[in-house]
C-alpha cells in the first residue's frame, strides 16, 4: 500500500499527520513500513536527525524515513523519480509519502494506491483546494480533516464543496504539538491522532494487488 498525503495549503497539519498514519501503518504490519518526505520537514518533527542521504534511517523499531527533499544550503540534487517510485514500489511494506504543499511528481501519481488531502476547516484551505481541484491540478481519493473548535466550516461542508468523501476527522489537541515540541512524536502516538487515524489505518492496511513497475 502506498499512501499520498498533500494539502494545497501550509498549516494544515499534513507532515503531522503523515507521520502518524506511516507509524500506524508500519506497527501493524510485521515488516514494519516507510515514510518518504518530499517537504523537507519529517526528521525534526519526528524527533530524528536529518539524513545525510536518500538511504532508509530508522524512525523506531517498525519505520523507516526517506528523505527526498531539499537540504538547506546545500545544491539541489536531481533524483530520477522513476527510479525512486520503483524503488517504494520494491518494498514490502506499507509506505506513505509526504508531498507537503508541492506538486505531485507524476510517478509518484502513478504508483500512488491512495492520494489523500489533509485540510483544516479553513475558508483559505478549502477555497484553494477548490480551484485546483476543479481545474485539474490536485484529485484525491479522499480527505483528512483536522477539526477545529470554533470553526465555522464543519467536515461535511468540506466533503460537499469538494465532492470527495471524508475518511477520517482528527481533533486539534495541544498534547500533539508539545509531542513535536519535545521531539517525541517518533516515540508515542498522541492520543488525539491515534483515535483520528484508527479506522483508516485499519482500512488501508487490507492488502490489495501492488501497482506494476513504472
Amino acid at each position: 500500500m502506498i499512501v499520498v498525503c498533500r494539502s494545497p495549503k501550509g498549516g494544515s497539519g499534513t507532515t503531522i499527520t503523515s507521520a502518524a498514519l506511516a507509524m500506524m501503518l508500519a506497527a501493524q504490519h510485521r515488516g514494519g513500513g516507510y515514510i518518504v518526505d518530499l517537504a523537507g520537514e519529517l526528521a525534526p518533527a519526528l524527533g530524528i536527525p536529518d539524513p545525510p542521504d536518500t538511504k532508509p534511517v530508522d524512525v523506531n523499531a517498525s519505520l523507516k524515513l526517506l528523505s527526498f527533499a531539499p537540504r538547506e544550503l546545500r545544491t539541489p540534487v536531481e533524483h530520477n523519480w522513476k527510479e525512486v517510485a520503483n524503488q517504494l514500489l520494491a518494498y514490502d511494506a506499507p509506505v506513505v509519502i509526504d508531498v507537503g504543499t508541492g506538486e505531485l511528481n507524476e510517478s509518484f501519481e502513478r504508483i500512488a494506491n491512495r492520494t489523500f488531502l489533509v485540510l483544516r476547516p479553513c475558508y483559505l484551505a478549502l477555497r484553494k483546494a477548490s480551484n485546483k481541484m476543479s481545474h485539474g491540478y490536485l484529485r484525491s481519493d479522499g480527505i483528512i480533516v483536522l477539526e477545529e473548535a470554533g470553526r465555522a466550516l464543519t467536515p461535511t461542508d468540506i466533503s460537499t464543496v469538494l465532492k470527495t468523501p471524508i475518511v477520517s476527522t482528527i481533533k486539534v489537541d495541544p498534547s500533539v504539538s508539545r509531542a513535536v515540541d519535545a521531539g517525541l512524536l517518533s516515540s508515542r502516538i498522541p492520543a488525539a491522532l491515534n483515535e483520528g487515524l484508527r479506522a483508516l489505518v485499519e482500512v488501508l492496511s487490507i492488502p490489495i494487488p501492488k501497482k506494476p513497475f513504472l
